[in-house]
């Protein structure tokens, strides 16, 4: 654990770039924290993340919502229709568990929509409010539990950049809850973090987030201006995660 702490502070002093960062949730974000930034309106991302074992939650069944000893897999769309509007489409994908009608398991789908409310100016910050999992939370079944979406969650964020000596420092703080009585999965309660940057080597971040209830560790790179891609690590069970997105200008 000492040395990888190491590793990270040695890689912080050669770090560079915009803010670039793309969660594994497939909206833009940290690590799995969501921030007030959003992509270049006409932006095209297909992406994939790994969650490792001891993160992952069974999304069916009588263990819905249970953490599972599989990893997982979310595949995800996301398009900047306008400069204030972001959607995403993703699935998520317990892997070693079979789509068959034995298992009676099919990958979890979920729709989000985020919704700049502020631009960042000198003296404010970036606020964005996420609607994680759309058709659930307009599901008059939904309420009460009933038919409770997997990764529900809405919140507001704001992301405000600083520099000091030439670093970038993009901090992000934002709050989520329950709302129409459909309780919060994800992001419940206060979350944020940091992507920190320097001039030194360019295209590469290093991230710092706390998703409400762990603290992530990651690195991410870009390639090309397009091919974006994060290794994460997650101290509570020493495990590893990956992202990789290709971003594509659409118009």
């Amino acid at each position: 654990m000492n040395k990888f702490f190491k590793f990270i502070l040695i890689l912080l002093t050669f770090t560079v770039g915009n803010t670039y960062c793309q969660s594994t949730t497939g909206t833009r974000g940290l690590i799995k924290a969501p921030s007030a930034r959003m992509f270049e309106d006409g932006t095209l991302v297909l992406g994939a993340a790994f969650i490792p074992p001891g993160y992952y939650k069974r999304t069916f069944g009588a263990k819905k919502g249970d953490v599972v000893p599989n990893a997982g897999l979310n595949t995800f769309v996301t398009v900047n229709l306008f400069p204030f509007m972001e959607v995403m489409f993703r699935y998520s994908h317990e892997l070693n568990l079979p789509v068959t009608p034995v298992t009676q398991y099919f990958p979890d789908r979920m729709f989000t929509a985020r919704f700049k409310l502020m631009n960042e100016t000198k003296k404010w910050p970036a606020v964005v409010l996420g609607m994680q999992d759309v058709v659930g939370l307009f599901d008059s079944n939904a309420a009460g539990g009933g038919s409770t979406p997997n990764f529900a969650s809405t919140y507001l964020v704001t992301s405000k950049n600083f520099i000091y000596k030439g670093y970038s420092i993009d901090a992000t703080l934002g709050y989520g809850s329950d709302i129409k009585d459909i309780p919060a999965k994800e992001f419940k309660g206060f979350f944020g973090g940091v992507e920190i940057t320097t001039p030194y080597i360019e295209d590469l971040q290093l991230l710092l987030d706390y998703d409400a209830t762990y603290i992530n560790i990651g690195v991410q790179k870009q390639f090309f201006k397009r091919l974006h891609s994060m290794v994460s690590y997650y101290p509570n069970y020493q495990k590893v995660g990956w992202v990789i997105a290709y971003r594509y200008p659409i118009y």
